[in-house]
């Protein structure tokens, strides 16, 4: 009888779990780009009333300690969108831009990791990847721009063919990215334009946002202060979560596509 009583109040108690953990999920809109965007590095063709802002300690999630403050690393990150693209910028503030090296590991270079699923319907509390969430690697780097998708954490029936490629470095995973890149006195601004199209495969349909899709999303920026290998402490910040962000899209944020 007591095991039965526990089992009813966790069933209980479930939903009221999921909906709080949905409520600790933040929200950012992406505005719909009606005009194309020119990818220069200046944003002043962008809509920046709905900025992602990473600027705090606790946004820290990996070696925190060696984070000096947001003079050290911080970022406003944007998002817009197209039917046919995805569209990012940052405008970053950090003490030593550009600080890739191609021996080292992805992430452990100065990069953006982009969290996002194409899949508007699946759960948001979901804590295990689907077929269609993506963990993105953007080197930052003004000498070579790697790209890579990471799979690794998706489970081999729900790939669908999609496979992790370009981890290993030296190599640009993504058709039609465009990117941009320019220094300031505090860092650098980034632009760039990704189409949808990268996201899918003969398995995966493309997908076409509409206004009022809602999907798991979150963008990581990684900062290392010294390239060189056996470099130990890497800071990394996160708009939200954990290093579990690399497992797990509950811990993401919530991405609305509007006009």
């Amino acid at each position: 009888m007591k095991k039965l009583l526990h089992i009813l109040i966790f069933a209980l108690a479930l939903p009221l779990m999921t909906a709080s953990a949905l409520a600790e999920q933040p929200t950012a809109t992406a505005h719909k780009a009606t005009t194309p965007i020119v990818i220069d590095g200046n944003l002043d063709d962008w809509n920046t009333s709905s900025p992602i802002v990473i600027d705090q300690e606790a946004q820290v999630i990996r070696d925190v300690s060696f984070w000096q403050g947001e003079n050290d690393l911080s970022a406003t990150v944007y998002v817009m969108w197209n039917e046919e693209n995805l569209y990012l910028a940052a405008d970053v503030t950090e003490d030593t831009p550009y600080g890739a090296i191609e021996m080292l590991p992805l992430d452990g270079e100065d990069n953006f990791k982009v969290y996002i699923s194409t899949d508007p319907t699946a759960d948001p509390a979901r804590t295990a990847y689907g077929t269609n969430d993506f963990l993105l690697y953007l080197i930052v780097d003004n000498s070579y721009w790697d790209t890579a998708f990471d799979r690794t954490m998706v489970e081999k029936d729900l790939l669908e063919r999609f496979t992790t490629k370009g981890m290993d470095g030296g190599e640009d995973v993504l058709t039609g990215y465009e990117k941009a890149s320019v220094l300031t006195t505090t860092g650098f601004i980034y632009e760039a334009v990704i189409p949808w199209s990268n996201f899918s495969n003969t398995k995966i349909p493309v997908y076409t946002p509409a206004v009022g899709d809602t999907v798991n999303f979150n963008f990581a920026i990684t900062d290392i202060s010294y390239p060189c290998p056996g470099t130990e402490y890497i800071p990394q910040m996160a708009w939200t979560g954990t290093l579990d962000i690399n497992t797990n899209p509950s811990l993401w944020g919530r991405l609305t596509f509007a006009e």
